[in-house]
């Protein structure tokens, strides 16, 4: 984790980049960023990494080189921009903890995803990587409780950023990049239909999947996209408030708060 790294280069590298992700790469060296269609729905998460040499590191913690490679280079045509896949030259993960990291033989990029202090780490291999451990589980399970959505897990391709609280990683104010202009109507007009919230079952564990029904089971009012026990994120009708009950297959489940990204480090 991430499951795919990429360096970006040649002469309009910054330039395409900037057209084409929700991220400003004016603003600093790194950077969490949203890869929309034309119709504003989520299709990947990079974390990019601005390098001496002009060159950008992409990293994402879901999506195999090879399809991340098909999103970034999906509108270039006459642009000089190279694209190469970098995967196997690093160890990837996230670091967790009290404390800051201070070696400078890795790539720490802060993050937001998951609840907690935590940064996303790039190191290159043959590096031993001095910190213990722990279960990919355990990070899910952390995030989870948190309500802090994932990408493409709580938020893809058919989910806008601002429905699972990923307003943060995307950028009002830079100028046009693609589906920027569904990102405005939607911060203009606030026109969301559905919101991702926490969830809590009181009979047993979640999985994702799972239907949320209205408590005479007649109508459909949600989907647990993401479940760790009975605790989990759900895509639900924005009209439900925190507090209401609703039905699943295996019983009761009642709604928290609104899940959003955690503030950086």
């Amino acid at each position: 984790m991430p499951s795919s790294v990429l360096r970006i280069s040649g002469e309009d590298a910054q330039a395409y980049l900037q057209g084409q992700c929700t991220a400003d790469l004016r603003q600093g060296p790194a950077h969490h960023a949203l890869w929309l269609n034309r119709k504003g729905r989520v299709l990947a998460y990079t974390f990019i990494i601005a390098q001496p040499n002009g060159t950008w590191l992409l990293a994402s913690p879901s999506i195999p080189a090879n399809e991340l490679t098909k999103i970034i280079s999906a509108n270039l045509i006459a642009d000089d921009v190279n694209i190469a896949d970098e995967t196997s030259q690093w160890q990837t993960g996230v670091l967790w903890g009290e404390g800051s990291p201070d070696t400078d033989k890795f790539i720490f990029v802060p993050t937001n995803g998951y609840g907690v202090k935590a940064w996303n780490v790039l190191v290159p291999v043959g590096i031993t990587i001095p910190w213990p451990s722990a279960s990919p589980e355990a990070l899910e399970d952390l995030r989870i409780r948190h309500g802090v959505p994932n990408v493409p897990v709580d938020c893809g391709a058919n989910e806008f950023p601002q429905e699972c609280g990923l307003d943060a990683w995307v950028s009002y104010t830079k100028g046009c990049y693609l589906g920027q202009e569904v990102m405005a109507r939607i911060q203009s007009m606030g026109s969301l239909r559905r919101i991702l919230r926490c969830v809590q079952s009181v009979a047993g564990d979640l999985t994702s999947g799972q239907e949320l029904r209205s408590a005479d089971n007649a109508k459909l009012l949600g989907t647990i996209k993401s479940a760790s026990g009975n605790v989990g994120l759900a895509l639900v009708s924005v009209d439900l408030t925190e507090g209401t009950s609703l039905l699943a297959s295996n019983g009761e489940v009642q709604l928290g708060k609104v899940a959003q990204l955690g503030s950086l480090v």
